[in-house]
């Protein structure tokens, strides 16, 4: 990893909400996720709303490619953190168990980690945008 890549690293805890962008034929779509960055790597939780054959997991599968927003409150000017690169769906019992186990919330849309209707995404990043709280450079990876 880069200087710049570790600084973006710091700013992402267990869990954050993340406005996260699918594409759905030429259309972008957007809605609330919450991104979990667990042992550096990051992952989403979805499934709980149509299951496996949710939209959004329609859309990733016809084209897995991701960008999300991540606001980073600043006292007088926020910054903020745009993630992209591909995602996919994790089929490893091992990890997806250590997922379901770590996010507290996940018992409630999921009894067990068999359930059928939970997916665990994986988040593989290519690149970033990002501009530090208080400060007006952008800068990328």
């Amino acid at each position: 990893m880069t200087e710049l890549t570790d600084r973006i690293y710091g700013y992402f805890k267990e869990q954050k909400v993340v406005s996260f962008t699918t594409v759905d034929g030429r259309q972008p779509r957007v809605r609330p996720m919450t991104l979990i960055y667990y042992d550096d790597g990051f992952y989403m939780i979805t499934g709980a709303r149509g299951g496996k054959d949710a939209y959004k997991l329609q859309q990733i599968r016809k084209n897995p490619r991701f960008e999300y927003y991540l606001t980073l409150k600043g006292e007088k000017v926020d910054g903020f953190i745009r993630g992209m690169g591909d995602t996919w769906e994790v089929r490893d019992r091992d990890t997806r168990e250590k997922i379901y186990n770590k996010v507290e919330w996940a018992t409630s849309f999921f009894p067990t980690v068999d359930h059928p209707n939970y997916v665990l995404m994986e988040l593989r990043h290519d690149g970033f945008v990002f501009r530090a709280p208080d400060t007006m450079e952008i800068l990328r990876t």
